[in-house]
Protein backbone atom coordinates (compact mmCIF):
# COMPACT_ATOMS: atom_id res chain seq x y z
CA UNK A 1 0.00 0.00 0.00
CA UNK A 2 3.13 2.26 0.20
CA UNK A 3 3.13 2.27 -3.23
CA UNK A 4 -0.02 4.80 -3.03
CA UNK A 5 1.60 7.78 -1.03
CA UNK A 6 2.56 9.26 -4.31
CA UNK A 7 -0.90 9.24 -5.23
CA UNK A 8 -2.05 10.53 -2.25
CA UNK A 9 -0.75 14.15 -2.73
CA UNK A 10 -0.85 13.93 -6.79
CA UNK A 11 -4.57 13.49 -6.31
CA UNK A 12 -4.55 16.34 -3.54
CA UNK A 13 -3.52 18.54 -6.66
CA UNK A 14 -6.58 17.11 -8.43
CA UNK A 15 -8.38 18.01 -5.60
CA UNK A 16 -7.23 21.50 -5.97
CA UNK A 17 -7.35 21.96 -9.41
CA UNK A 18 -10.87 20.01 -10.39
CA UNK A 19 -12.60 22.49 -7.37
CA UNK A 20 -10.61 25.55 -8.51
CA UNK A 21 -9.61 25.89 -12.23
CA UNK A 22 -12.75 27.07 -13.54
CA UNK A 23 -13.06 29.46 -10.48
CA UNK A 24 -9.16 30.46 -10.73
CA UNK A 25 -9.74 31.34 -14.30
CA UNK A 26 -12.71 33.21 -13.18
CA UNK A 27 -10.97 34.94 -10.40
CA UNK A 28 -8.54 36.13 -13.18
CA UNK A 29 -11.38 37.88 -15.28
CA UNK A 30 -12.37 35.63 -18.12
CA UNK A 31 -15.96 34.89 -19.25
CA UNK A 32 -17.06 31.48 -19.39
CA UNK A 33 -17.00 31.11 -23.22
CA UNK A 34 -13.48 31.86 -22.41
CA UNK A 35 -13.60 29.55 -19.11
CA UNK A 36 -14.60 26.33 -21.57
CA UNK A 37 -11.84 27.40 -24.48
CA UNK A 38 -9.17 27.82 -21.43
CA UNK A 39 -9.84 24.66 -20.03
CA UNK A 40 -10.03 22.79 -23.35
CA UNK A 41 -6.44 24.07 -24.31
CA UNK A 42 -5.90 22.72 -21.08
CA UNK A 43 -6.45 19.48 -21.86
CA UNK A 44 -5.27 19.65 -25.35
CA UNK A 45 -1.72 20.23 -23.57
CA UNK A 46 -2.37 17.09 -21.14
CA UNK A 47 -3.47 14.30 -24.09
CA UNK A 48 -0.66 15.12 -26.69
CA UNK A 49 3.00 15.78 -25.18
CA UNK A 50 2.11 13.05 -21.97
CA UNK A 51 1.99 10.18 -25.08
CA UNK A 52 5.21 11.36 -27.07
CA UNK A 53 6.90 11.32 -23.12
CA UNK A 54 5.60 7.97 -22.20
CA UNK A 55 7.42 6.10 -25.55
CA UNK A 56 10.69 7.22 -24.26
CA UNK A 57 10.12 6.72 -20.44
CA UNK A 58 8.48 2.75 -21.48
CA UNK A 59 11.43 2.03 -23.46
CA UNK A 60 14.38 3.72 -20.41
CA UNK A 61 12.27 2.66 -16.98
CA UNK A 62 12.78 6.54 -15.50
CA UNK A 63 9.21 6.80 -14.60
CA UNK A 64 10.17 8.25 -10.97
CA UNK A 65 12.86 10.83 -12.42
CA UNK A 66 9.88 11.45 -14.77
CA UNK A 67 7.21 12.23 -12.27
CA UNK A 68 9.86 14.37 -10.01
CA UNK A 69 10.83 16.77 -13.11
CA UNK A 70 6.73 16.97 -13.68
CA UNK A 71 6.12 18.09 -10.48
CA UNK A 72 8.78 20.71 -10.39
CA UNK A 73 7.10 21.89 -13.76
CA UNK A 74 3.68 22.45 -12.31
CA UNK A 75 5.67 24.83 -9.10
CA UNK A 76 7.64 27.01 -11.82
CA UNK A 77 4.40 27.32 -14.17
CA UNK A 78 2.14 28.79 -11.72
CA UNK A 79 3.71 32.01 -10.76
CA UNK A 80 3.59 33.54 -14.85
CA UNK A 81 -0.30 31.63 -14.97
CA UNK A 82 -1.08 34.21 -11.52
CA UNK A 83 0.84 37.48 -12.45
CA UNK A 84 0.85 37.40 -16.58
CA UNK A 85 -3.29 38.09 -17.28
CA UNK A 86 -3.39 37.46 -21.31
CA UNK A 87 -5.58 34.93 -22.65
CA UNK A 88 -2.58 33.36 -25.21
CA UNK A 89 -0.44 33.37 -22.24
CA UNK A 90 -3.09 31.92 -19.80
CA UNK A 91 -3.68 29.74 -22.34
CA UNK A 92 0.36 28.73 -23.13
CA UNK A 93 1.04 28.18 -19.61
CA UNK A 94 -2.44 26.00 -18.34
CA UNK A 95 -0.63 23.88 -20.78
CA UNK A 96 2.49 23.17 -19.04
CA UNK A 97 0.52 22.81 -15.99
CA UNK A 98 -1.86 19.84 -17.56
CA UNK A 99 1.62 18.48 -18.50
CA UNK A 100 3.43 18.89 -15.53
CA UNK A 101 -0.01 16.69 -13.37
CA UNK A 102 -1.99 14.38 -16.01
CA UNK A 103 1.37 13.26 -17.11
CA UNK A 104 2.07 12.12 -14.08
CA UNK A 105 -0.79 9.61 -13.38
CA UNK A 106 -0.13 7.21 -16.43
CA UNK A 107 3.27 6.91 -15.03
CA UNK A 108 2.78 6.35 -11.64
CA UNK A 109 -0.07 3.99 -12.95
CA UNK A 110 2.84 2.00 -14.70
CA UNK A 111 4.59 1.60 -11.64
CA UNK A 112 2.10 0.07 -9.65
CA UNK A 113 0.65 -2.11 -12.11
CA UNK A 114 4.40 -3.63 -13.09
CA UNK A 115 4.70 -4.16 -9.06
CA UNK A 116 1.67 -5.85 -8.88
CA UNK A 117 2.86 -8.53 -11.80
CA UNK A 118 -0.04 -10.19 -13.41
CA UNK A 119 -3.10 -9.37 -10.33
CA UNK A 120 -3.73 -6.61 -11.74
CA UNK A 121 -7.30 -6.54 -10.51
CA UNK A 122 -6.13 -5.19 -7.08
CA UNK A 123 -4.88 -2.11 -8.67
CA UNK A 124 -8.17 -0.50 -7.39
CA UNK A 125 -7.22 -1.28 -3.70
CA UNK A 126 -4.14 1.02 -4.30
CA UNK A 127 -5.51 3.50 -6.10
CA UNK A 128 -8.06 4.49 -3.66
CA UNK A 129 -5.67 5.68 -1.67
CA UNK A 130 -5.73 8.37 -4.20
CA UNK A 131 -9.60 9.19 -3.35
CA UNK A 132 -8.37 9.84 0.16
CA UNK A 133 -6.17 12.46 -1.17
CA UNK A 134 -8.45 14.01 -2.80
CA UNK A 135 -11.26 13.65 -0.16
CA UNK A 136 -8.59 15.24 2.61
CA UNK A 137 -8.03 18.04 0.51
CA UNK A 138 -11.56 19.30 -0.54
CA UNK A 139 -12.95 18.92 2.76
CA UNK A 140 -9.60 20.60 4.11
CA UNK A 141 -10.37 23.23 1.67
CA UNK A 142 -14.35 23.44 2.56
CA UNK A 143 -14.12 23.72 5.88
CA UNK A 144 -10.85 26.23 6.56
CA UNK A 145 -9.85 29.39 5.44
CA UNK A 146 -6.29 27.97 3.65
CA UNK A 147 -7.79 28.87 0.32
CA UNK A 148 -9.40 31.88 -0.58
CA UNK A 149 -11.31 31.83 -3.66
CA UNK A 150 -11.15 34.80 -5.28
CA UNK A 151 -7.75 35.19 -4.57
CA UNK A 152 -5.83 32.82 -7.97
CA UNK A 153 -2.08 33.68 -5.74
CA UNK A 154 -3.94 31.53 -3.12
CA UNK A 155 -4.94 28.59 -5.03
CA UNK A 156 -2.03 28.60 -7.24
CA UNK A 157 -0.34 28.13 -3.50
CA UNK A 158 -2.76 25.29 -2.62
CA UNK A 159 -1.25 23.44 -5.68
CA UNK A 160 2.72 23.63 -4.78
CA UNK A 161 2.64 22.11 -1.60
CA UNK A 162 1.20 18.69 -3.03
CA UNK A 163 3.64 18.70 -5.73
CA UNK A 164 6.28 18.91 -3.64
CA UNK A 165 5.31 16.39 -1.51
CA UNK A 166 5.06 14.39 -4.73
CA UNK A 167 8.99 14.84 -5.05
CA UNK A 168 9.68 13.80 -1.42
CA UNK A 169 7.28 10.80 -1.59
CA UNK A 170 9.15 9.79 -4.91
CA UNK A 171 12.67 10.24 -3.42
CA UNK A 172 12.19 8.68 0.24
CA UNK A 173 9.90 5.44 -1.10
CA UNK A 174 12.07 2.22 -2.04
CA UNK A 175 11.81 1.39 -5.05
CA UNK A 176 10.04 3.90 -7.03
CA UNK A 177 13.06 5.84 -8.51
CA UNK A 178 14.57 2.06 -9.67
CA UNK A 179 14.78 1.94 -13.45
CA UNK A 180 12.58 -1.29 -15.12
CA UNK A 181 13.17 -0.51 -18.74
CA UNK A 182 10.95 -2.04 -21.34
CA UNK A 183 12.44 -5.07 -22.78
CA UNK A 184 14.28 -4.62 -26.49
CA UNK A 185 12.49 -5.25 -29.61
CA UNK A 186 13.31 -5.39 -33.09
CA UNK A 187 12.08 -1.30 -33.42
CA UNK A 188 13.71 0.26 -30.61
CA UNK A 189 16.66 1.50 -33.56
CA UNK A 190 13.90 2.56 -35.76
CA UNK A 191 12.78 6.53 -35.81
CA UNK A 192 10.12 7.61 -33.53
CA UNK A 193 7.10 7.46 -35.76
CA UNK A 194 8.14 4.14 -36.72
CA UNK A 195 8.29 2.87 -32.96
CA UNK A 196 5.14 4.34 -31.98
CA UNK A 197 3.36 2.42 -35.14
CA UNK A 198 4.81 -0.80 -34.34
CA UNK A 199 3.66 -0.53 -30.92
CA UNK A 200 -0.10 0.58 -31.66
CA UNK A 201 0.11 -2.35 -34.02
CA UNK A 202 0.39 -4.55 -31.10
CA UNK A 203 -3.06 -2.82 -29.78
CA UNK A 204 -6.24 -5.10 -30.25
CA UNK A 205 -9.48 -4.08 -32.02
CA UNK A 206 -10.91 -4.82 -28.72
CA UNK A 207 -8.40 -2.29 -26.95
CA UNK A 208 -9.41 -0.02 -29.11
CA UNK A 209 -13.00 -0.12 -29.17
CA UNK A 210 -12.94 -0.12 -25.29
CA UNK A 211 -10.97 2.93 -25.34
CA UNK A 212 -14.16 4.61 -27.74
CA UNK A 213 -16.62 3.37 -25.21
CA UNK A 214 -14.38 4.55 -22.20
CA UNK A 215 -14.28 8.66 -24.44
CA UNK A 216 -17.52 8.39 -24.33
CA UNK A 217 -18.13 7.91 -20.74
CA UNK A 218 -15.67 10.76 -19.84
CA UNK A 219 -17.04 12.65 -22.27
CA UNK A 220 -20.50 12.55 -20.71
CA UNK A 221 -18.94 13.23 -17.45
CA UNK A 222 -17.83 16.86 -18.84
CA UNK A 223 -20.54 18.96 -17.39
CA UNK A 224 -19.79 17.18 -13.48
CA UNK A 225 -15.84 17.08 -13.53
CA UNK A 226 -15.52 20.39 -15.62
CA UNK A 227 -18.29 22.99 -15.04
CA UNK A 228 -19.53 21.18 -11.70
CA UNK A 229 -17.92 24.30 -9.63
CA UNK A 230 -19.30 26.95 -11.62
CA UNK A 231 -22.63 25.08 -11.80
CA UNK A 232 -23.04 25.35 -8.29
CA UNK A 233 -21.86 28.68 -7.29
CA UNK A 234 -23.39 30.76 -10.04
CA UNK A 235 -26.73 28.48 -10.23
CA UNK A 236 -26.96 27.16 -7.53
CA UNK A 237 -25.62 30.40 -5.97
CA UNK A 238 -23.92 28.21 -3.44
CA UNK A 239 -20.15 28.20 -2.08
CA UNK A 240 -20.18 24.58 -1.02
CA UNK A 241 -18.67 23.25 -4.01
CA UNK A 242 -15.59 22.08 -2.44
CA UNK A 243 -17.66 19.75 0.11
CA UNK A 244 -19.60 18.40 -2.63
CA UNK A 245 -16.69 17.68 -4.27
CA UNK A 246 -15.27 15.38 -1.29
CA UNK A 247 -18.49 14.35 -1.36
CA UNK A 248 -18.17 12.75 -4.73
CA UNK A 249 -14.72 11.43 -3.92
CA UNK A 250 -15.53 9.80 -0.86
CA UNK A 251 -18.40 8.21 -2.59
CA UNK A 252 -15.94 6.59 -4.72
CA UNK A 253 -13.86 4.97 -2.17
CA UNK A 254 -15.44 2.01 -1.29
CA UNK A 255 -16.44 1.31 -5.12
CA UNK A 256 -12.41 1.66 -5.61
CA UNK A 257 -11.57 -0.21 -2.59
CA UNK A 258 -13.60 -3.04 -3.86
CA UNK A 259 -13.23 -2.99 -7.55
CA UNK A 260 -11.25 -5.65 -8.08
CA UNK A 261 -14.17 -8.23 -6.74
CA UNK A 262 -16.33 -6.76 -9.13
CA UNK A 263 -13.63 -7.01 -11.96
CA UNK A 264 -13.11 -10.69 -11.14
CA UNK A 265 -17.05 -11.51 -10.83
CA UNK A 266 -18.98 -9.52 -13.64
CA UNK A 267 -15.62 -8.42 -16.21
CA UNK A 268 -14.46 -5.43 -17.19
CA UNK A 269 -17.12 -5.01 -20.25
CA UNK A 270 -20.12 -5.04 -18.34
CA UNK A 271 -18.44 -2.66 -16.12
CA UNK A 272 -17.78 0.09 -18.70
CA UNK A 273 -21.09 -0.92 -19.41
CA UNK A 274 -22.91 -0.24 -15.86
CA UNK A 275 -20.32 2.80 -15.61
CA UNK A 276 -22.34 4.34 -18.82
CA UNK A 277 -25.66 3.91 -17.92
CA UNK A 278 -24.43 5.56 -14.61
CA UNK A 279 -23.11 8.54 -16.31
CA UNK A 280 -26.33 9.31 -18.06
CA UNK A 281 -28.21 9.06 -15.18
CA UNK A 282 -26.19 11.35 -13.28
CA UNK A 283 -26.72 14.07 -15.67
CA UNK A 284 -30.20 14.11 -15.67
CA UNK A 285 -29.99 14.24 -12.16
CA UNK A 286 -28.16 17.28 -12.40
CA UNK A 287 -30.78 18.58 -14.91
CA UNK A 288 -34.05 17.57 -13.52
CA UNK A 289 -33.74 18.44 -9.73
CA UNK A 290 -31.43 21.47 -10.03
CA UNK A 291 -31.08 22.02 -6.21
CA UNK A 292 -28.68 21.19 -3.49
CA UNK A 293 -30.41 18.18 -2.76
CA UNK A 294 -30.21 17.02 -6.52
CA UNK A 295 -26.12 17.78 -6.45
CA UNK A 296 -25.75 15.67 -3.91
CA UNK A 297 -27.82 12.68 -5.39
CA UNK A 298 -25.58 13.63 -8.25
CA UNK A 299 -22.21 13.28 -6.86
CA UNK A 300 -23.13 10.05 -4.84
CA UNK A 301 -23.66 8.53 -8.86
CA UNK A 302 -19.34 9.08 -8.80
CA UNK A 303 -18.91 5.36 -6.94
CA UNK A 304 -20.10 3.92 -10.40
CA UNK A 305 -18.96 6.93 -12.75
CA UNK A 306 -15.71 6.89 -11.35
CA UNK A 307 -15.18 4.74 -8.61
CA UNK A 308 -16.00 1.28 -10.79
CA UNK A 309 -15.40 2.90 -13.84
CA UNK A 310 -11.69 4.03 -13.60
CA UNK A 311 -10.33 0.95 -12.17
CA UNK A 312 -12.38 -1.18 -14.16
CA UNK A 313 -10.86 0.41 -17.30
CA UNK A 314 -7.03 0.43 -15.86
CA UNK A 315 -8.24 -2.87 -15.71
CA UNK A 316 -9.57 -3.51 -19.39
CA UNK A 317 -6.31 -1.98 -20.84
CA UNK A 318 -4.06 -3.76 -18.99
CA UNK A 319 -5.28 -7.13 -20.10
CA UNK A 320 -5.19 -5.54 -23.71
CA UNK A 321 -1.75 -4.42 -23.84
CA UNK A 322 1.63 -6.03 -24.44
CA UNK A 323 3.38 -5.32 -20.49
CA UNK A 324 6.43 -4.02 -22.24
CA UNK A 325 3.76 -0.84 -23.63
CA UNK A 326 1.83 -1.03 -20.63
CA UNK A 327 3.05 3.05 -20.14
CA UNK A 328 1.81 3.77 -23.87
CA UNK A 329 -1.85 2.13 -23.37
CA UNK A 330 -2.58 3.73 -20.21
CA UNK A 331 -1.27 7.07 -21.64
CA UNK A 332 -3.57 7.04 -24.33
CA UNK A 333 -6.27 6.15 -21.87
CA UNK A 334 -5.37 9.36 -19.80
CA UNK A 335 -4.89 11.62 -22.81
CA UNK A 336 -7.17 10.42 -25.29
CA UNK A 337 -10.45 8.69 -23.49
CA UNK A 338 -10.04 11.05 -20.61
CA UNK A 339 -8.23 14.31 -22.30
CA UNK A 340 -9.79 14.11 -25.62
CA UNK A 341 -12.99 13.95 -24.10
CA UNK A 342 -12.36 16.98 -22.04
CA UNK A 343 -10.75 19.05 -24.33
CA UNK A 344 -13.81 18.98 -26.78
CA UNK A 345 -16.24 18.32 -24.10
CA UNK A 346 -14.89 21.74 -21.99
CA UNK A 347 -14.96 23.96 -25.53
CA UNK A 348 -18.68 22.68 -26.31
CA UNK A 349 -19.58 23.34 -22.69
CA UNK A 350 -18.54 26.75 -22.30
CA UNK A 351 -20.98 27.60 -25.31
CA UNK A 352 -23.76 25.35 -24.20
CA UNK A 353 -23.68 27.53 -20.93
CA UNK A 354 -23.43 30.83 -22.05
CA UNK A 355 -25.98 30.03 -24.61
CA UNK A 356 -28.63 27.76 -23.10
CA UNK A 357 -27.81 27.28 -19.62
CA UNK A 358 -26.58 24.91 -17.16
CA UNK A 359 -29.46 22.49 -17.22
CA UNK A 360 -29.35 22.35 -21.27
CA UNK A 361 -25.92 21.31 -20.40
CA UNK A 362 -26.31 17.85 -18.39
CA UNK A 363 -28.92 16.87 -20.72
CA UNK A 364 -26.56 17.24 -24.09
CA UNK A 365 -23.99 15.50 -22.29
CA UNK A 366 -26.07 12.70 -21.27
CA UNK A 367 -27.18 11.23 -24.72
CA UNK A 368 -23.21 10.15 -25.51
CA UNK A 369 -22.79 7.37 -22.89
CA UNK A 370 -26.22 5.96 -24.59
CA UNK A 371 -24.19 5.96 -27.81
CA UNK A 372 -21.74 3.92 -26.29
CA UNK A 373 -24.34 1.53 -24.55
CA UNK A 374 -25.95 0.74 -27.96
CA UNK A 375 -22.30 0.24 -29.73
CA UNK A 376 -21.22 -2.12 -27.19
CA UNK A 377 -24.86 -4.17 -27.76
CA UNK A 378 -24.32 -3.98 -31.24
CA UNK A 379 -20.65 -4.76 -31.80
CA UNK A 380 -19.71 -6.99 -28.70
CA UNK A 381 -19.72 -10.50 -30.37
CA UNK A 382 -17.44 -9.12 -32.84
CA UNK A 383 -15.01 -6.89 -31.40
CA UNK A 384 -14.87 -8.06 -27.84
CA UNK A 385 -13.02 -11.75 -26.90
CA UNK A 386 -10.22 -12.36 -24.42
CA UNK A 387 -7.41 -11.75 -25.98
CA UNK A 388 -3.56 -12.38 -24.69
CA UNK A 389 -1.23 -10.03 -24.49
CA UNK A 390 2.66 -10.29 -24.76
Amino acid sequence: MILGVPLFFLFCIYGVVNTYLPVFLSSLGYSVTEIGILMGCFEAAGLSIPVLVSSRVDKKGTHGRTVILLSLLIILVLPPLVLIRHFLVTAIFLGFLAVGFKGSVPLIDALISRNLGDDTSNYGKIRVIGSIGFVFVTLLLQFTSLVNPDSAMSIASAIVVPSLLVILSMIAIPGLMHRQPAPATDVENAGFIARYRERLKNFSPAFWFGIFLIFLGFFGLTPSQRFFSLYVRDFLGMESYAGLWALSAAAEIPFMFLSGFFIRKYGTEKLLVVSLAAITIRNLVYAVFPTFGGAVAGQLFHSICFGLFHPAAVVFISERVPRRYLAVGLTLYTSFSMGLASVIGNVIGGFVIEGFGYRTLFVFFSFFPLIGIVAFMRFRNVVFRKTAVN
